[in-house]
């Protein structure tokens, strides 16, 4: 990924089996640094992931009650080191492996730089969210904050699980 891309390919957006511990199939989002050196680009190579609510007629629309779960926020040394921001006003829970709010000024983030969880059956690295105000758009933010890289493919992947919402009346 580049300065405010990310890496295009078969698997970087793809429905999953069980993810998160929560028996609940989820949304895979993977990414790659895709610079050619071992820099630590931080920030600066991030995915930004847009979910916007329409209509039938494909005009915006709000919902309320917007609820779900990221999952795997977790890290391994010397490879990826999760870093999740979402926009908007929200509350959250993080799981016991987390740290953060999930805004700019303090991501959700895993708690160590070595502390991978099992994709399909832990919970400890997952992320809560719930938007109590009407919204017609979440964006995720998604980088790799990895102080060093040991020559490995330096891919990482959170899942979105249990998303739910109720529709407006007035938006129909």
């Amino acid at each position: 990924m580049k300065s405010g891309t990310e890496k295009s390919g078969d698997t970087s957006l793809s429905a999953v089996g069980q993810v998160g511990g929560s028996f609940t199939s989820g949304l895979r989002i993977q990414q790659s640094v895709t610079t050619p050196d071992y820099s630590t680009p931080k920030r600066d190579a991030r995915g930004t992931y847009t979910f916007a609510f329409t209509g039938a007629d494909g005009r915006p629309v709000s919902v309320s009650n917007l609820a779900f779960t990221v999952t795997d926020i977790d890290s391994t040394e010397g490879d990826f080191w999760d870093v999740v921001e979402l926009s908007g006003a929200f509350s959250s829970t993080a799981g016991s492996g987390v740290t953060g709010a999930g805004t700019l000024n303090s991501p959700a983030t895993a708690a160590s730089s070595n502390t991978a969880f099992a994709d399909a059956t832990s919970s400890a690295g997952n992320f809560n969210v719930t938007y109590q105000t009407p919204t017609s758009s979440v964006t995720l933010t998604y980088w790799n904050n990895a102080q060093k890289f040991s020559r490995v493919d330096r891919s990482q992947g959170i899942y979105i699980a249990g998303m739910k919402f109720s529709a407006i009346a007035n938006n129909c």
